[in-house]
């Protein structure tokens, strides 16, 4: 399935690759092209995704994250 690098749009939700829902929490500013602080809609672990890539299907997923820590779930 082809995979296109992309900038995940805050407020946003989207269904990762490999499983679980994530919240585009923010993007743009100093963040970089393709990258977005997300936040997993169960758990609250956030962190920074780097490399974020969307599938035809509509699922992304990211070449990898930083500063990974729980906080509270943004509805």
């Amino acid at each position: 399935m082809k995979r296109t690098k992309f900038t995940p749009k805050q407020g946003e939700t989207y269904k990762n690759q490999g499983g679980g829902t994530f919240r585009c929490l923010r993007s743009g500013g100093f963040l970089g092209d393709h990258e977005a602080t997300m936040q997993n809609v169960a758990s609250g672990w956030t962190f920074t995704a780097k490399g974020c890539g969307i599938y035809e299907d509509g699922t992304i997923d990211w070449d990898y994250s930083t500063g990974g820590r729980f906080e509270e779930v943004q509805r």
